[in-house]
């Protein structure tokens, strides 16, 4: 109950705070989940030892990992309160004739991204051009949860339940786009690939899915840079067909890894993952 009345004050209240405070919520809200969060604040630990070893203030980095996660979570209930213009202007992009150009072969697209800095950026800015964009989620099961897929509804957003086979088919038949987050082996299913020199288990469904229908892979990043938000659609994903099937989704992971270290690099502290990545 008291999860669920916070859930709507957020949802009320947010949206209409004036941007300037977004910063101190957010710093007050991630400096006490860090403190709260003992297993949480290991594992990005973990993460950030592999991502930025170099990097000797790196117990300040877990911190703004949490306090980046709480800012992502304000900036989806403000921006989804914006119209499309609006967003259009929010938010600079780069490789936008790229997606285009993919959207035009008509064999649907599979925009594959990870936590990395603002992610729902990426949807929203599809969204705001014009584009019907779906994101398989999981069942919803709290009121945070439910709150910030109302949010993403209202930006334009739509969904489809994760173990509906036929319906993410459905959606690239028709030449739909498919957004996935790809930097996650939640399941445990993925496959096991060099990642920031050491062998990681990263998911694979996006690749195989990719192989099997046609649809172009395009691997999208958002990114903070200050104010500034930024949007960056990369080269599609070429995919070895080789008639191997697992060498070949095990390969098209190799690549999307490879894809996905440098927009981490950037800004370690962006990457909101609170799971031991390399522990699995």
């Amino acid at each position: 109950m008291i999860a669920g009345a916070a859930a709507r004050l957020a949802e009320g209240t947010l949206p209409h705070l004036p941007s300037i405070l977004e910063v101190p919520m957010a710093t007050v809200g991630g400096t006490l989940a860090y403190g709260a969060s003992s297993r949480a604040r290991g594992a990005v630990r973990e993460n950030l030892a592999i991502v930025a070893p170099e990097r000797r203030d790196r117990e300040r980095l877990v911190r703004q990992t949490f306090v980046e996660q709480v800012r992502h979570y304000i900036e989806i209930f403000r921006l989804a309160r914006l119209d499309h213009e609006k967003v259009r202007q929010a938010v600079v992009t780069a490789g936008w004739d790229r997606f285009v150009a993919a959207v035009a072969r008509g064999n649907g697209v599979i925009v594959a991204s990870a936590h990395v800095g603002p992610v729902s950026v990426c949807g929203q800015i599809i969204a705001a051009n014009g584009y019907d964009i779906t994101l398989p989620i999981e069942k919803e099961t709290g009121e945070l949860g439910r709150s910030i897929n109302r949010a993403r509804t209202r930006m334009g957003l739509r969904f489809v339940e994760t173990d509906s086979a036929l319906g993410i088919h459905r959606v690239l038949k028709r030449g739909g786009i498919l957004g996935v987050m790809a930097d996650r082996a939640v399941t445990g299913v993925g496959e096991r690939v060099p990642f920031f020199g050491q062998p990681a288990l990263l998911p694979s469904a996006h690749v195989a899915l990719a192989l099997r229908t046609g649809a172009v892979l395009m691997p999208a990043f958002a990114h903070r840079d200050g104010n500034i938000l930024r949007a960056v659609f990369e080269p599609e994903l070429e995919l070895p067909r080789t008639g191997d099937r697992e060498a070949d989704v095990r390969e098209g992971v190799r690549r999307w890894a490879a894809v996905l270290e440098p927009h981490i690099r950037v800004a370690p502290e962006q990457w909101s993952v609170f799971e031991a990545v390399w522990r699995r």
